[in-house]
C-alpha cells in the first residue's frame, strides 16, 4: 500500500509539472489575455464599490441644463463665446484652487472675434493655474501622429498643457492611465499629471507602480458623478452674484469661491452628443475626462492598481498546479470511497474558490493578481489526475457502478465502490426483506388500451414506484408486467432493512394517491406539451371507465439467498428462499383481507420498533406454505400517524383480541363501532362478515363456502386456499 501510494503522489507531481508548462505557455502566447481582462473588469466593477473619490477633486460639467440657462440669461447660443470659461477661470481663481483643467480643445480661433479669444488668454494669464488639452491623433497603420493643439494666445497663455491621449487595449477598453505623453521631442503630462507638473513635482512621477510600457492600472470609481459635478450655469450664476451683477433670490442656489479652495477642478463637456466616451472597466460609456480624474485621484490617494510580478504570479500558478493534483492524490488514498468523493469535491471546491476569491480579496486592496491562468492550471492538474485516477484504478468501480445504477441508490452503489468486498458475483446469504407489488385488476387495464398506451402507463408507475424503493436504498430484481419485485439488504448489508422496505412501501402508497389525482386532472384538460401521446390516451381511457391504479405489496424479513445467477453469456442480479416466496404470497393475500394495500409478515414486524402503525390480522397458512404466521396490516409510519390513527387502532387491537379469544359477540360490538367511525374500512367489515355468517352462529367457514379461507378451531389458523 506505501508503494502504491509513493507512486501516486508521484505521478501527482508530473502531471503538476506537465500542467504548469502547459498554462506557462498559454499564459506567454496571450492566450488568456482576453480572459484575463474580463475577469479584470468584473474585480474593478466588484472593486470600485470600494472606491472613496478624492475630496480634493471638483469636477465642472457643461450640460444641456447650463446650455439652456446661458441661452435663457446670457443669450449665449452654442458654442458658448470664450469669455465664458474666463468667467469660469476667475470665479474658481478666486477661491485659491489649485488648477482649473479642461478637457476642450481651442484648435480654431473664436466664432465671436478675435477679442473673445483674448478674454480668455487674458483670464488663464491672471490665474496662472490653467491647463489646457492638447491631442494627438495617432495612426497605427501608417505610424504617423498629427497634434491638435489651442490656438496661439489661448496656448501661450495656459499654465501647462496636458494631453488627452488615451492608452487603450486591443478591446478598445481604457484600462491603463498615461502620465506623459511625448511629442515631437517635447514630453507633455497628461491631463489627469499636469497638476503635478504645474506644482513642480513631476518627479514624484518616478515612484508610482508602472508598467513596462510607463502606464499606470486605474483604479475607477463606479461613477464619474461619484466626484459631485457642479453645473456651469452653477458657476456662471454664482459669479454674478459674487461680483455684485445680480440679487440672489432666497432659496436660490448660490456658490462661494472658497468652495474651490486648494481643488484640483476639472472641466468638461456633458451635454448629449457633446462629451467623448470610451469603454472602461466600469462601464461602457464612460466619459473621457473621467480617465484623467481617475489619474489625478489615483495620484492624490496613492491608489493606484498595483500589478503582481511576473515571478511571483508564476509561483503562484504552480502552487495550484501542485494542489489540484495534490488533493486528488490524497482523497484517492482514502480508504472510503464515499471519503475519496468528499475529499476530491472540497478539494476541488477549495482550489477552485482560493483561484477566484484571492485575485478577488487582493483586487479591492488594489493589488491585481493573475485569475484565469491559476484557475486553468489548476483545473487541469486536478482533471487530469481524476482521469488518470478512473483509468488506473477505476476498472472494477466501473464495472459494479454499470451493473447496479439503474436499480439501485446511488448510495449503495457509492458503498459498494466504496468497500468492493461487500459486493462478489454468486450466491450470498443475506439478512434482508423481500418487496412483492402488483396492481389489482391490472388485466381489465389491458383490455381497455392498446399495447403502445399500456407500455406508456407502465412506465410511468413503474418509474414513480422503483424511485421510492431506490430512494430508500432498495435494489430493483426485476418487472414482471406491471408487478415490482424488489430487495432491501443487498447487495450491501443493511441492519434496517426492514424498516427502509417499509418506509418505502408507505411512500409508494401515497405515491399512488398522487398518480390518481394527476390522471384525473390531466385527463380533464389539454395534453401536456412534454407528454406522449400515448400516456395521455391511457390516462382519458382510465377516467373514462372508472378505472384507478391500486398497488397491492407484500413484505417479508428473513435469510435469504441474492446474487448474479444465470449463464455465463448472460446473468442477472436476483434473490431466491422460501422468505422471498412468502413475500409473494402476502402481495396476493391483501385481496383477500381487503386491506389497504400492504401486509407484513410477523418476521418484519419484529424488526420495526414503534417507528410504523400497524394492525394484527389473523394468523395464518398461505398456500403452499405449512408453518403458520401472523399477518400485519402496515398503515403509517408513527411520525406521520394522526391522534385519530393511533386512538383507531388501538380500538381494533382489542377488537381483535376478543376476536381471538373467541369473545365473538364483544368483539362483533366493536367492530361495529369500528365500522361507523371509518366506513372505507374495508378489513373490519370482512371481520364482521365472517362474524356474522359464521362464527356468531356457531359455525366456521370451510372450503365448500367458497370465502377464500377455511378456519381450523383446534390451532385458531385460517387456511388461505387462493394466492
Amino acid at each position: 500500500m506505501k508503494h502504491k501510494n509513493n507512486k501516486l503522489w508521484f505521478r501527482s507531481a508530473i502531471v503538476a509539472l506537465i500542467c504548469f508548462a502547459i498554462t506557462i505557455v498559454l499564459q506567454l502566447t496571450g492566450v488568456f489575455t482576453f480572459f484575463e481582462n474580463k475577469t479584470y473588469d468584473r474585480r474593478m466593477f466588484f472593486a470600485s464599490k470600494y472606491k472613496t473619490a478624492c475630496d480634493e477633486i471638483s469636477f465642472i460639467i457643461v450640460d444641456q441644463a447650463s446650455i439652456d440657462w446661458a441661452k435663457e440669461n446670457y443669450g449665449w447660443g452654442w458654442p458658448w463665446p470664450r469669455e465664458a470659461y474666463g468667467k469660469m477661470i476667475d470665479f474658481i481663481s478666486a477661491g485659491n484652487a489649485k488648477s482649473v483643467a479642461f478637457d476642450i480643445i481651442y484648435t480654431e480661433p473664436s466664432v465671436y472675434g478675435e477679442e473673445d479669444d483674448n478674454a480668455l488668454a487674458l483670464a488663464e494669464a491672471n490665474s496662472g493655474i490653467v491647463v489646457q488639452a492638447l491631442n494627438v491623433l495617432i495612426d497605427y497603420e501608417k505610424g504617423t501622429e498629427k497634434g491638435q493643439m489651442p490656438i496661439t494666445q489661448i496656448k501661450d497663455a495656459a499654465a501647462v498643457l496636458g494631453a488627452i491621449v488615451s492608452s487603450k487595449d486591443d478591446d478598445d477598453i481604457i484600462r491603463r492611465g498615461r502620465l506623459t505623453y511625448e511629442y515631437e521631442g517635447v514630453v507633455y503630462p497628461t491631463l489627469g499629471t499636469a497638476p503635478i507638473f504645474m506644482q513642480g513635482e513631476q518627479d514624484t512621477l518616478d515612484s508610482l507602480p508602472k508598467l513596462k510600457d510607463g502606464t499606470v492600472l486605474l483604479r475607477y470609481q463606479k461613477d464619474i458623478d461619484e466626484y459631485y459635478p457642479y453645473s456651469a450655469c452653477d458657476i456662471f450664476y454664482s459669479s454674478d452674484v459674487y461680483n455684485g451683477l445680480v440679487e440672489p433670490q432666497e432659496d436660490d442656489y448660490v456658490l462661494e469661491p472658497d468652495e474651490f479652495e486648494d481643488k484640483y477642478v476639472f472641466v468638461a463637456y456633458y451635454a448629449p452628443g457633446l462629451y467623448d466616451i470610451c469603454s472602461t472597466p466600469v462601464s461602457q460609456v464612460f466619459p473621457g475626462v473621467g480617465v484623467h480624474i481617475a489619474t489625478l485621484d489615483n495620484y492624490l490617494t496613492n491608489s493606484f492598481m498595483r500589478k503582481v510580478p511576473d515571478f511571483i504570479a508564476y509561483i503562484w500558478i504552480f502552487v495550484l498546479t501542485l494542489l489540484g493534483a495534490a488533493f486528488v492524490a490524497f482523497a484517492t488514498t482514502r480508504n472510503s470511497q464515499k471519503l475519496t468523493v468528499v475529499f476530491m469535491a472540497v478539494g476541488f471546491i477549495f482550489g477552485t474558490a482560493l483561484a477566484i476569491v484571492l485575485p478577488y480579496m487582493l483586487f479591492a486592496k488594489g493589488i491585481w493578481l493573475l485569475l484565469v491562468a491559476p484557475f486553468v492550471a489548476f483545473f487541469l492538474s486536478f482533471l487530469i489526475s481524476v482521469a488518470l485516477s478512473l483509468s488506473v484504478e477505476g476498472k472494477q468501480k466501473r464495472f459494479i457502478k454499470s451493473a447496479f445504477s439503474q436499480c439501485l441508490s446511488k448510495d449503495v452503489v457509492n458503498q459498494i465502490m466504496n468497500d468492493p468486498s461487500s459486493f462478489t458475483l454468486g450466491g450470498k446469504n443475506f439478512q434482508m426483506t423481500a418487496i412483492f407489488t402488483d396492481i389489482q385488476k391490472f388485466s381489465s387495464f389491458s383490455e381497455l388500451l392498446t399495447a403502445a398506451q399500456l407500455g406508456s402507463l407502465l412506465n410511468f408507475y413503474l418509474t414513480r414506484m422503483s424511485d421510492i424503493i431506490i430512494d430508500e436504498h432498495g435494489t430493483v430484481d426485476k418487472y414482471e408486467g406491471d408487478a415490482i419485485v424488489a430487495l432491501v439488504g443487498a447487495p450491501v448489508e443493511m441492519t434496517d432493512h426492514a424498516s427502509r422496505a417499509c418506509a418505502a412501501a408507505i411512500k409508494m402508497k401515497k405515491a399512488e394517491e398522487v398518480m390518481n389525482q394527476e390522471i384525473v386532472q390531466i385527463a380533464s384538460g389539454e395534453k401536456p406539451a412534454d407528454m406522449e401521446q400515448d400516456l395521455y390516451d391511457a390516462f382519458k381511457i382510465m377516467v373514462e371507465n372508472k378505472k384507478v391504479i391500486f398497488t397491492r405489496i407484500g413484505i417479508n424479513s428473513g435469510e435469504m439467498i441474492a446474487g448474479y445467477f444465470g449463464s455465463e453469456n448472460k446473468k442477472n442480479y436476483t434473490m431466491m428462499g422460501n422468505n422471498v416466496n412468502l413475500a409473494s404470497r402476502l402481495e396476493g393475500v391483501n385481496k383477500q383481507y381487503h386491506t389497504n394495500g400492504i401486509l407484513i409478515s410477523a418476521a418484519t414486524r419484529d424488526l420495526l420498533g414503534d417507528a410504523f402503525i400497524v394492525r394484527s390480522l389473523d394468523r395464518v397458512r398461505v398456500v403452499n406454505v405449512n408453518t403458520p404466521l401472523r399477518l400485519y396490516e402496515l398503515l403509517e409510519t408513527r411520525e406521520e400517524a394522526s391522534s385519530e390513527l393511533l386512538k383507531y387502532v388501538d380500538d381494533w387491537e382489542k377488537a381483535f383480541a376478543d376476536f381471538e379469544a373467541k369473545k365473538y359477540k364483544e368483539a362483533a360490538a366493536q367492530f361495529e363501532t369500528l365500522a361507523s367511525k371509518n366506513q372505507n374500512d374495508n378489513v373490519v367489515r370482512y371481520y364482521l362478515e365472517l362474524l356474522n355468517n359464521f362464527f356468531l352462529k356457531g359455525k366456521y367457514p370451510v372450503a365448500t363456502d367458497d370465502v377464500g379461507v377455511e378456519y381450523n378451531p383446534e390451532d385458531s389458523v385460517f387456511k388461505l386456499l387462493q394466492k
